[in-house]
């Protein structure tokens, strides 16, 4: 079946048992996912029954010195590309190669559920795949394929990257796919081009190129967003179908600045410095940039730029981002949202759970919020968390080191102790470890990473009813200057 463009796909799931009654109950997890990426890496996991009944390989039990003679050599398909190209379709603006994901699709009684796949903007072959679940032994799997698709389409022919100054044919393709000729005009716009309209005759199920010629602007390949956006819009003066598509082309100079001379230098005094530009310098190009800092560690912009265009957000990122940058604006929007990453225990998960989930909230992550905030409070009150706000989170972290809760997590070796101290250390740090939490630790110094050696310390020092606290204070303090 076909669909237009951000349109929407009903999709019917029917599930039945091996003896044909219906499925009831049974849970499907269905997934839309753009034909164009499955050609670039198929996806073999939904394959359930062939990746549990494989087929035995071959096996070569001999050896041979050929290979040293031969070489290394492709033995694979002939003629076949390399990979690349991917999409059968240009996408207009949305580019989601996933359309939907839900993992939890439960069939009625008649063993049936009808899902809403919302379609984008690509012009392409989707797939839809369901999983279905009944109980422990019973499982299946279903596909199909939708098209999205519209009268008039524009596939853009543009180069994704030119140099300042680059002469080339911006060049696009209107595909007419009905079965009357149509008479398109062409509109693009650019940044700092002016481009003329063009139109053309398309016969019915054929299409035509269209091309300008342009030279790229020079100055955007100096600017930071170093692109070219386009917006190019086709319409049918006969019939009225229309398309348009935004695309952006990358533009960087086609001679890129580099450092022909860095100098640091600690002032006391009046300083001096002869520079000049090289010989062969394009004229109007390059500088000299110069920064003072009151010490050799403040400042670090490029830190800085590297932490404001970090582009992932579970709650551990975005609290990193929020101090790191120590934006005050932010962390409010980062403390607004918490709540809604705990879990019934108190603990906080990277990602908000779902409901009906199990409680798989991390003590480490929870340790982490406690600890880095209270670092930066200590710099901005803003970082402070509220009270109501800490309170679940102090209680999930003491029912994890008494051991009212456990939280099982893959680890190249036993961390349980260690991940105890870190939540005892964050809790020492408002007043709410009390000595006897010590018990439920083995207590092994030497047998720890340095960093549990140093919360170790940190405990011992805020809290005062530890067992042999002096003793043991020594002992860790011999423990870590023997590291050094």
């Amino acid at each position: 079946p076909s669909y237009p463009v951000r349109g929407k796909a009903q999709i019917s799931i029917t599930g039945k048992l091996p003896d044909g009654k219906p499925a009831a109950g049974a849970e499907v997890a269905l997934a839309a996912v753009d034909q164009a990426l499955l050609e670039l890496m198929p996806n073999t996991s939904w394959n359930l029954l062939e990746a549990m009944l494989q087929r035995r390989s071959w096996g070569v039990s001999t050896s041979t010195a050929q290979m040293e003679i031969v070489g290394r050599r492709h033995y694979g398909r002939k003629a076949v590309p390399a990979g690349g190209g991917g999409g059968k379709g240009q996408t207009r603006e949305l580019l989601d190669t996933l359309l939907l994901w839900n993992p939890t699709v439960v069939l009625d009684a008649n063993g049936q559920a009808v899902v809403t796949v919302p379609l984008n903007d690509a012009l392409t072959t989707f797939r839809i795949v369901a999983v279905a679940d009944a109980g422990t032994g019973l499982f299946g799997t279903g596909q199909t394929s939708i098209q999205a698709t519209q009268d008039l389409q524009i596939i853009s022919g543009l180069p994704p990257l030119v140099r300042e100054d680059d002469q080339f044919r911006a060049q696009i393709t209107l595909r007419n796919t009905t079965q009357k000729a149509m008479k398109v005009e062409a509109t693009p716009r650019a940044t700092l081009l002016t481009l003329e309209a063009q139109t053309v005759d398309i016969p019915a199920g054929e299409a035509r190129e269209l091309a300008w010629n342009v030279t790229a602007p020079a100055q955007l390949g100096r600017t930071r967003a170093e692109a070219i956006l386009w917006e190019i819009e086709a319409k049918d003066t006969l019939g009225g179908a229309r398309d348009a598509l935004k695309a952006r082309q990358r533009i960087i100079p086609a001679v890129p600045l580099t450092v022909q001379q860095a100098t640091l230098v600690q002032i006391d005094g009046p300083f001096t410095l002869d520079v000049a530009p090289p010989a062969d310098a394009l004229p109007g190009r390059g500088g000299l940039k110069m920064s003072l800092q009151p010490k050799l560690a403040e400042g670090l912009p490029g830190v800085r730029d590297w932490f404001a265009n970090y582009p992932f957000a579970c709650l551990e990122q975005k609290t990193s981002k929020s101090v790191g940058l120590r934006d005050a604006k932010m962390w409010q929007g980062v403390l607004a949202q918490l709540p809604s990453y705990l879990d019934s225990d108190g603990l906080a998960n990277y990602f908000p759970p779902r409901d009906g989930e199990a409680n798989r909230g991390s003590d480490i992550l929870t340790s982490y919020l406690l600890a880095a905030t209270h670092e930066a409070a200590a710099l901005d009150p803003a970082f402070a968390m509220a009270d109501n706000v800490r309170a679940p989170m102090e209680s999930g972290l003491i029912a994890f080191v008494e051991g009212r809760i456990q939280r099982e997590f893959w680890s190249p070796r036993k961390d349980l102790d260690v991940r105890k101290l870190a939540a005892l250390e964050a809790l020492s740090r408002y007043g709410k470890a009390r000595g006897a939490m010590v018990g439920s630790i083995t207590i092994a110094p030497n047998q720890w990473p340095t960093s549990a050696v140093i919360d170790w310390l940190q405990i011992l020092k805020r809290v005062q009813d530890v067992p042999q606290r002096q003793q043991r204070l020594d002992e860790a303090n011999n423990v870590l200057k023997a590291r050094l």
